[in-house]
């Protein structure tokens, strides 16, 4: 059971034109009952969060699956202290928790990811996102 939030507009949904093309993206909690925008860290200053996109366009049906996983740096530091090492690929790291600066982050990346095909814009959020087809070959 997952809640999802539309980024905006109230549409449930976050739309960029690339052209003809609108991207949209819905995020998803999958670790917590509450939605993104309900959801508040039990330390604001020190926390780390696993987000679930589906990222497509409003002409289709679902889209492609991505996670961004955000954390501050004092969950940062505390993990580093205690596993000695921390990847950092796909990580938004922020001050304190701000789910409308979260919100503005990844719509800023939408709106720089639209190439001239859906290809190209999949590879491309596959930079800042972690991408279900990552690594895949055909």
């Amino acid at each position: 059971n997952c809640n999802a939030f539309p980024l905006k507009p109230s549409n449930g949904n976050t739309a960029f034109d690339g052209d003809a093309m609108k991207l949209i993206a819905k995020i998803y909690l999958l670790s917590t009952k509450d939605t993104f925008e309900a959801f508040q860290p039990e330390l604001s200053h020190n926390f780390y969060l696993s987000i679930d996109l589906t990222i497509g366009y409003d002409d289709e049906v679902g889209g492609h699956n991505y996670q961004l996983y955000v954390c501050t740096p004092t969950w940062l530091d505390h993990n580093i202290q205690n596993t000695g090492s921390y990847p950092g690929r796909h990580t938004l790291i922020v001050n304190h928790y701000d789910h409308k600066e979260i919100q503005k982050y990844i719509d800023d990346i939408l709106v720089k990811s639209v190439r001239p095909n859906r290809e190209e814009t999949f590879v491309v959020l596959s930079r800042h996102f972690f991408w279900e087809f990552e690594d895949y070959q055909q």
